[in-house]
């Protein structure tokens, strides 16, 4: 066979007379970069050359294409030679996950076959599988054949703690398969036995009530409230480990945390590198619940507004927002939620789909807490599209209608990982809203940016107060 010239790159080939003559590496990269066809305007891979000197797909130039799965004849996500990877992806899960005993799928892992072979990057469901050290393969195959029964509790108490295994468990509730658990407060118990386990028994317990009557039973009105943040999870771990360095501080000075005196707790605060803030959460659980009513620590009296950026700086961070490309799509609009109507973070990326309201002629409101605001043009573009976004979702779990679709399926956005990008570009969340609320409060009366922003009337009052603006006669007005 007559060695041929690659079409792109010049080098030789070994190859037929027909088109396309591409190498390898030059057909690989045309696989995996598809481009719209000036033909029939379709993003596909182009390799033929057409009459008029442009490249186009394969139908437009009549020919059978050399990109499509040799299985199903599907041209998108490459995986091996003339096969796709939502193919192999296919053939892998039906192996891991059939029942020895039907021969089918699993009836009870259907929906997680089906979520996964619908994904939308493939390739990165195969990579999850198949990387060295991948714990997946094993788990899902045990729980197919029935070696390990399909339960919150296999998880709980026959499986080890940690992430990998967190995230199988996360796939299974979204899917229906388990029913929702909160599985970052369960980490914490897990976690609390061990923590304690060396403590004396009255400390112990002291700390076991603090941890489950007070901070765990928090964060489960936050879980049944869907409110539930890594930041309060992390904030509940940071007191129940400064409550077992006050006990062990205590048990080292021949005391105890019931007869700990005001005087050995400053003595504690100035010998530890522990702020006063943090130590009280703890201290004022032990003086309400009557655990040792003799300490108390300074309350900083609460202060008024303060603003640390001025509104040129905003407005610029506003313009950089609509208009640079570099910074991803949902970081854009959420900063721009939060700058403009200087709603908090946490609160924009639990927003639904159904607090987007479209209109004819581009009109598009938005409701965070009462009242629809119709969104200024640029935004309410970049808002429209965000509906359509999949955010940093890999799967779409059904039942969902988040706004910004987390990580892990059926679940939003984490903050920090919008905060850590917008941050990394200058703008900072806490400085943003103050500077936010302050120019609002100038402008609109406290009633109204009370129910537009969502912060309580008197803190609304307050900032009035900070802008300079006395609405006091606006209901008699209206």
């Amino acid at each position: 066979m007559k060695n041929y010239p690659c079409q792109d790159c010049g080098r030789p080939r070994l190859a037929g007379r027909k088109f396309p003559r591409l190498c390898l590496r030059c057909r690989q990269r045309r696989h995996y970069h598809p481009a719209e066809c000036p033909g029939c305007h379709d993003v596909r891979p182009l390799a033929w050359p057409g009459p008029d000197g442009q490249v186009t797909c394969a139908d437009c130039a009549g020919a059978p294409s050399i990109f499509a799965c040799k299985h199903c004849g599907r041209e998108d996500h490459p995986y091996s030679y003339r096969q796709c990877a939502r193919y192999w992806l296919t053939e892998y899960l039906t192996g891991i996950l059939t029942d020895p005993a039907t021969g089918t799928i699993n009836a009870d892992l259907r929906p997680l076959y089906d979520l996964l072979i619908t994904g939308r990057q493939p390739r990165a469901t195969i990579r999850w599988l198949i990387k060295p050290g991948s714990i997946a393969p094993d788990v899902l195959q045990r729980f197919a054949t029935g070696e390990l029964p399909i339960s919150h509790d296999t998880f709980r108490h026959h499986l080890p703690q940690g992430r990998r295994y967190d995230y199988i468990r996360t796939l299974l509730t979204s899917t229906g398969v388990l029913p929702p658990a909160p599985i970052g407060i369960e980490r914490i118990v897990a976690w609390l036995g061990p923590l304690i386990a060396d403590q004396p028994p009255h400390h112990a317990d002291i700390i076991n009530r603090y941890a489950h009557w007070h901070l765990l039973r928090r964060l489960r009105r936050h879980a049944e409230r869907v409110t539930l943040t890594a930041t309060l999870i992390n904030n509940a771990r940071a007191n129940i480990l400064l409550a077992t360095r006050l006990a062990d501080w205590t048990t080292s000075h021949d005391a105890t945390l019931t007869d700990l005196s005001q005087s050995q707790l400053e003595l504690f605060l100035t010998d530890q590198p522990v702020a006063p803030r943090t130590a009280a959460p703890f201290v004022r659980w032990l003086n309400a619940t009557d655990t040792n009513p003799g300490l108390q620590l300074a309350i900083r009296d609460r202060t008024e507004p303060a603003i640390s950026m001025s509104d040129d700086h905003r407005w610029n961070s506003v313009d950089r927002l609509l208009h640079d490309h570099n910074i991803n799509h949902y970081s854009r609009v959420a900063g721009l939620f939060m700058l403009l109507f200087s709603w908090p973070l946490n609160e924009i990326l639990r927003m639904t789909h159904d607090q987007i309201d479209e209109h004819p002629g581009g009109r598009v409101l938005v409701t965070l807490d009462t009242i629809p605001v119709e969104l200024p043009p640029g935004l309410s573009q970049l808002a429209a599209e965000q509906k359509t976004s999949h955010g940093l979702a890999t799967y779409t779990a059904d039942g969902t209608n988040w706004l910004f679709p987390g990580r892990n399926p059926g679940t939003h956005m984490a903050t920090e990982q919008v905060r850590h990008e917008l941050v990394s570009h200058g703008i900072h969340p806490r400085q943003s809203r103050s500077a936010a609320l302050f120019a609002l409060a100038s402008q609109i009366p406290a009633p109204v940016l009370a129910d537009i922003t969502g912060i309580t009337p008197n803190a609304a009052i307050r900032w009035a107060a900070l802008a300079a603006r006395d609405w006091s006669g606006y209901i008699a007005n209206r």
